[in-house]
């Protein structure tokens, strides 16, 4: 560490004199807090996440090789460059030409920046994380290395990143806080793709009571295009936690918050020029040329000195006089504030008016209707500029006000899966409510599923991939969202299929938002459809992501068996689907189950991993059940060990009338129960409030 020595002060003026003696040992103290980081090693870089491509791998002989540490070499040659990035290619042949760069976190001085691509280019790209793979990409706290044998340079990604969670949850109104978040992100989105090409980085912070603030960070490499960086920004920006801190990391670029510093705020300061220098003692006006040179000296060293302490002095007031302000303040703010009040500027620009809606659709006409369900009718639309849209008309009757229906609305924008049908804007004229939506070529699941003509169309292979799709889909409504989502309805008509017979969970008109910790709810308005509903959402009113679990068991069973739960029987031997399936499996002969047009062409191994997943999510206790990510990881490696199912729920041991029979009946006689039985059609649900 350096020794900083400060000369004799005896040219100061006599009152300035005392006022440095008393203040001498603070800012010496100051000046080494400042100091002391610019000569310190950089601290290690902190590894956050990787993707290695499984399918592509070279040779450590190869000339693929070379030319990756060509590359490697090139990189951490220029990490210090000022701009935080850098790209290189080496080869000379299609077959072995490699592309990389590096992109370090804005706020990062250059010292910590070469760290971090040193470490990435010589260590753990190499050795650790993906040995001898040909695509790869790897990021630190710190930075971002990618390389790949196909050219990316200035390419939008925004495939294959990740979202990371605090690990505290939000405390007190979560969609205030979520809101004054957004608003603060995307208020920089502007300024941060209009960077240029040299860093497009920016920092915020916005106020926020009973914390210290919430500070975000948004970057994009540099080499994307204007319009590029804001797309990726926006996308990650939505993909956000719902915690006391998160991020989403993309391939192209980066978003993150906290309730807490975390980047180094001196990359947006702007810093105030040094005060002058004090005047001098007119009884050193006789001193020789030397001693006044060091007076000079003296005097200029110590008025850096006291400008770098009243800047730290200035930043730390301002710091206590927040923190006095927020809890002065804190006792005015209402533990539970209410947000209906809230602007809804953002939602109100994907309006759609009635006029272009009646124009795409016809005017609504029968030959545009796409399915009809409970709370109104689909029709399929196409807008002047040729997208194709499905409209869903709700029904005038459904008696739900304007401001539920927004609120509705900011749910559904913040929800992106690729496994969840987007929601691309709404209309609302009068009594008018519509909901807009991407147009899926091939409708519903059920459309094709239970049609003994089409059923066919969806083999074993397309099949398992709907239900790894429609897994995948709740793993983000459960656990990866920033809302933690239960649907209630999932059900084969709301399984939507693209044109690559992608599976699309569709309908949130009845889906209930979670908040911090909690994990299951009641309520006296029992909605849903028979067949799909778990025993104790039917009985007690009881849901939880339990009981989309046990939807999502019958509807596994449903693909695999091409039948209905809700109108099987087979008489002599079961009276429903999940009793049938059951008594296959206890017999020995689960593969007899499978939908007779694909049973020649189905794999036996995926069969028997899907059945046992869709009896062990219709188990009558709720432990019983599997969480989605466990079955997501069940059906992505069969190496997971499950457990044996037990009888499952609603299972008849009499033959006689069927459990769910009794429930039924129990509940069309009970006053505390509305149980609408939703069409298993296309089904537009009415947007319930929360």
């Amino acid at each position: 560490m350096t020794q900083i020595s400060v000369p004799p002060i005896h040219s100061i003026h006599q009152e300035t004199k005392k006022m440095a003696k008393s203040n001498m040992l603070l800012y010496f103290l100051i000046t080494l807090i400042m100091v002391i980081p610019l000569f310190s090693s950089p601290a290690p870089p902190t590894y956050v996440y990787n993707i290695c491509s499984n399918t592509t791998m070279f040779d450590t002989k190869s000339q693929y090789q070379t030319n990756l540490d060509t590359v490697f070499r090139y990189l951490s040659a220029n990490a210090t460059n000022p701009s935080g990035f850098h790209a290189a290619q080496a080869g000379s042949g299609t077959n072995d030409f490699v592309y990389g760069h590096f992109l370090c976190r804005g706020d990062q001085v250059p010292s910590s920046c070469q760290e971090c691509v040193t470490t990435a280019t010589t260590k753990d790209l190499p050795k650790t994380y993906c040995p001898n793979r040909k695509d790869a990409i790897i990021w630190y706290d710190q930075c971002m290395v990618r390389y790949s044998n196909k050219s990316f340079f200035g390419v939008l990604q925004q495939d294959g990143g990740v979202v990371l969670s605090n690990s505290q949850n939000v405390t007190g109104n979560v969609l205030h806080f979520m809101d004054v978040m957004d608003n603060m992100m995307n208020n920089i989105v502007i300024r941060v793709t209009n960077g240029g090409p040299n860093k497009k980085y920016g920092t915020t912070y916005a106020p926020y009571p009973s914390v210290l603030g919430i500070y975000g960070l948004e970057q994009c490499t540099p080499d994307l295009s204007t319009t590029d960086c804001s797309q990726c920004l926006v996308n990650a920006i939505r993909s956000l936690p719902i915690s006391e801190g998160g991020q989403t990391i993309l391939p192209s670029c980066y978003a993150r918050f906290e309730i807490s510093p975390f980047f180094n705020g001196a990359s947006n300061l702007t810093v105030s020029p040094p005060p002058p220098s004090p005047p001098t003692s007119r009884n050193n006006s006789t001193r020789t040329s030397s001693s006044s040179g060091k007076s000079k000296t003296s005097a200029k060293l110590i008025a850096i000195i006291v400008a770098a302490a009243v800047i730290l002095f200035l930043a730390l007031l301002a710091i206590i006089l927040y923190f006095v302000f927020a809890k002065s303040k804190k006792n005015y703010v209402p533990a539970h504030a209410d947000d209906t009040g809230e602007d809804f500027t953002t939602i109100d620009s994907l309006q759609y008016d009635l006029a272009t809606l009646k124009s795409a659709t016809d005017n609504f006409g029968d030959d545009n209707k796409l399915g009809e369900g409970g709370f109104g009718s689909v029709y399929k639309g196409i807008l002047p500029n040729g997208e194709v849209i499905a409209v869903k008309r709700l029904s005038r009757s459904s008696g739900q006000g304007v401001t539920e229906f927004k609120n509705e609305l900011l749910l559904l924008v913040k929800l992106q899966h690729r496994n969840l049908a987007r929601l691309l804007g709404f209309c609302l004229s009068g009594e008018e409510k519509m909901l807009v939506y991407e147009y899926a070529p091939n409708k519903s699941l059920d459309n094709l599923l239970f049609d003994p003509i089409t059923q066919e169309q969806i083999n074993w292979g397309v099949r398992y991939n709907i239900i790894q799709g429609i897994a995948r889909g709740l793993l983000y409504l459960h656990q990866d969202s920033r809302f933690r989502i239960i649907h209630r309805d999932l059900k084969a008509s709301n399984i939507l299929l693209d044109a690559n017979m992608n599976p699309k969970i569709s309908d949130f008109g009845m889906a209930r938002i979670f908040g911090g910790d909690q994990t299951q709810s009641n309520t006296s308005r029992v909605v849903g459809t028979f067949g799909y509903m778990s025993p104790e959402y039917v009985m007690h009113g009881r849901f939880s992501t339990k009981s989309d679990m046990y939807s999502f068991g019958v509807l596994v069973l449903e693909i695999i068996s091409g039948k209905r739960n809700t109108s099987f029987y087979l008489s002599g031997y079961a009276e429903d689907l999940i009793s049938y399936a059951w008594k296959l499996w206890d017999e020995g002969k689960p593969l007899t189950l499978v939908d007779a047009a694909i049973r020649e062409s189905c794999s036996s191994q995926e069969v028997m991993r899907c059945v046992h997943l869709g009896l062990l999510c219709v188990q009558e206790s709720v432990e019983a059940r599997p969480s989605i990510d466990t079955v997501v990881l069940s059906l992505d490696s069969f190496t997971v060990t499950l457990p044996i199912p037990g009888q499952p729920a609603f299972f008849s041991k009499t033959g006689g009338e069927s459990d769910i029979g009794k429930i039924m009946i129990s509940l069309e006689s009970s006053e505390n129960h509305s149980i609408p039985a939703s069409v298993n059609d296309v089904s537009v649900s009415e947007i319930e409030p929360r």
